[in-house]
Parts: C-alpha cells; structure tokens; sequence
C-alpha cells in the first residue's frame, strides 16, 4: 500500500486480523493505529466494498487494537444476506468528544449537538456546508453516534447522496421501491446524508428524495445534510428542494485557524496514545493549512515514519517527511495576496477592487494593501492601481494597520494566519 511515498511493509500489512461479526458489523484487529487510520483513509471504502460484496449486503466495518501475537491474516465468516440488517455504518470514532470546536465551526457545532439531543425538534432540516475536509462528515457521524448512545433502538441512517441514487436506481430495476421506500421512511428515525450537492441534476432522484424528505420531516424525524456549497448554489437542484433545505438551519464550517490545527493534531495523537511534541503539531499546523483531512493526513504520515523507522518524533523529522507537501518560497504578486485575502474573509476579489466601503469589505481591503506593501516590491501607485484606489488611500490604509496591529489581538491573528497561508 502507498500513499505520497509512504508504504507500508508486508508484515504490517499482514497484522489486519478479522475479530468477530455479529448483527452486520464486522470487527478487524490492527496492531497500530496509525496504520488502522492509514487503512480507513485509503482503503476503507474498498475493505467495506469487499465485505459487502461477501455478504451480499452492506456490512459496518470498526477497527480494534490488538497485540501482535493475536494477529492472524484470515477471512472472516460472512452470514448469509437473509441474516443482515441494514447497518447504519457509523464510525465510532467521529463523536462530539473527538471534534475540535473552534471560531471555524462552532455554530454548526453546536447545532449539531441540538439535533443529537432533540432529533426532529431541533433545526429540522441541519444543513451544513464547507469545502473539502473540514470535518462535515464527522458533525454527521458525531450526530448518528450521540442519537444511538442515548436511544440504542433509534434507527439511524448513514449514507452519501451517491449511495441513496444507487439504491433508488437499484430498487426500481429490481421492482424493490416497497422496501426502499419503507426502508427510508418507515424505518428511519435518523437520515444523515453527505455530499447532499450530487443530487444537482438527477431528477428522478430529487423526485424521490424530495418525498422521502416530506414523510420524515412530517413525522418529525431528524434530516441533517451536509453540502459543499449552500442550496442556492448547487447547480441543478429543484427549487422545491432549495426551499425544504432552507426550512431548518443552513449554517458554514471553514478552515481553522492555526490554534485550532494544533489543537486537532494534539487531540488526533492523544486519542491513537501518541505523545505528539509541541513543536512538531505547530510545524505541521504552520505549514498545512487547508483542511482538517490533509492535516491529520500529514501528522498520520510523520507518526508512521517515526513509528517505522525509530528516528525522534522531532519538527526536524516532520519537515524531511513531508517536503513534498510543503509550500515552496512563493514570490509573491498583488493578485495572489488578493485571491487569499479574499477567500479568508469570504470575499469575491472584485469587492477588494470595488467602492463598497461597508465595514468587513473595507478592512479586508485594507488588510490587502497592508500584505501587498509589506509582503511585494510593489510601490504605492502601483498598488493604488490593483485596487483602483489612488497611492493616498493605498498610504493611509497602509498606516492604519500598521498602527492597529500592536495593540488589535484580533488583526494579528489574521495578520498571522495570512501570513501563514502565503507563506511568509
């Protein structure tokens, strides 16, 4: 197995040991958890695929720490299809407990946790949206997770968008919509749908969806959503959707900011037993930047390496292992400050450039003219220019933050966190 370089040895690969199954849930024993994370990120989709084509039947796959001496490379026995039930296929280790909660997420957050406590009272619809990797889908596990400790019968369900198109379409060529529909209606106590935006342009879908939604909010039972954009913009949705999605709360998660990015690695490392130094979760933190996936990536690769190779868990280490994912010197120009100033205040770059002088607009545009300054060989008219501003405003702007920055703890962890993600 490899990954960005990184592999595996066969004798580690040999210590994933099938446990136990019992009520559609198969138990696999690694003798590391950091190679369990490696596994679940890569290949858990195709160890669940495999199962499942097994047994016929989609089947919930957990992970187990074991000893090496009780590893022992064989399949495990699948029962019949007649003898499973549908899984709900939660990751137990996606819980409120484990979630970092910060600035970047704190509403949706808590939302989340309304719902777990009052399923189908609380924000009926949740629709949660954000980029890639910034922990949706562990609001959707954590939600399912916190129903079934306090309610073990609740009947949650776990599935992508993609997942419910393929049964939709697999129930009505198999003349199955009774059981589909009963399925997620009847059934269903707790729908938990990821990645709701691929619904965009698949009419029968959204057709069927569409009632599904309508039986269960009827019937008060919970629907938490995430997307990675908001209704509005997903291309191809039915405005009849739009407005039910818009019927609960619609709330953001963005990318966290440097204190939260130490904050998850310390908490990722404890929770596998590693004791991660300081100084190597603020490298990692300082150069991986993104999203929650790729930096608990990077960290599962540094600790696999340190794990593999006896070398010290050191910041040293961490920068040799990953320089093929760290930034290179950027030289940077007006335009690239402005796409990253704009995004980190969720902006258009246009409004950078325009008159609107409300508030936040106006002081991300001076943060801008702040970073171009300090950050570019540009002069005054030269900036004035990239914002359609003259070389006065550019000056008088330049100024204020610079004044600001001393005594606004608030700026300088913007000004920090920009810098960070301009590579300064």
């Amino acid at each position: 197995m490899r990954k960005e370089g990184l592999s595996y040895p066969a004798s580690q690969l040999e210590l994933f040991t099938p446990l136990s199954y019992r009520d559609g849930e198969v138990t696999l024993g690694v003798v590391d958890l950091f190679f369990r994370d490696f596994v679940d990120e890569n290949y858990g989709a195709l160890v669940a695929e495999t199962l499942a084509r097994l047994a016929g039947h989609a089947v919930k796959v957990r992970y187990q720490k074991i000893d090496k001496a009780e590893a022992r490379p064989v399949l495990p026995v699948v029962p019949p299809v007649n003898q499973l039930r549908q899984p709900e296929r939660l990751n137990e280790r996606f819980t409120f407990a484990t979630y970092v909660v910060s600035d970047s997420n704190q509403l949706p957050a808590a939302a989340a946790m309304a719902v777990a406590d009052n399923p189908g009272k609380a924000y009926n619809p949740l629709f949660i949206y954000g980029g890639t990797g910034l922990g949706k889908t562990h609001l959707l596990h954590a939600v399912g997770n916190h129903v079934k400790s306090k309610r073990p019968d609740a009947r949650v369900l776990y599935l992508s968008s993609e997942e419910f198109t393929n049964q939709f379409i697999e129930s009505v060529r198999e003349s199955r919509m009774t059981e589909f529909r009963r399925r997620f209606r009847e059934e269903c106590d707790v729908l938990l749908i990821d990645d709701i935006q691929f619904l965009g342009k698949k009419q029968e879908t959204q057709n069927e969806f569409f009632y599904t939604f309508n039986a269960l909010h009827q019937m008060s039972k919970a629907v938490v959503m995430t997307s990675d954009t908001v209704p509005s913009e997903i291309p191809g949705l039915e405005e009849r959707l739009r407005s039910r999605f818009a019927m609960g709360l619609i709330t953001d998660v963005h990318e966290p900011n440097f204190e939260a990015r130490v904050a998850i690695l310390k908490n990722k490392a404890q929770a596998d037993q590693i004791d991660l130094p300081d100084a190597v979760a603020q490298f990692i933190a300082r150069h991986v930047v993104n999203n929650v996936r790729e930096l608990e990536g990077a960290l599962i690769k540094v600790i696999a390496v340190h794990a593999l190779t006896k070398q010290p868990l050191t910041d040293a280490l961490a920068a040799q292992v990953l320089k093929d994912v760290l930034p290179a010197t950027k030289h940077l120009d007006a335009e690239q400050i402005q796409r990253e100033v704009a995004r980190y205040y969720k902006l258009a770059v246009d409004e950078l450039r325009g008159e609107r002088r409300v508030k936040h607009v106006s002081h991300a545009r001076q943060v801008a003219m702040y970073l171009v300054r300090t950050m570019t060989q540009a002069s005054l008219p030269e900036i004035g220019k990239k914002f359609n501003k003259d070389h006065s405003t550019v000056l008088t702007s330049v100024r204020k933050i610079e004044a600001l920055k001393h005594s606004d703890a608030q700026l300088q962890l913007e000004l920090g966190e920009l810098s960070t993600r301009l590579g300064s």
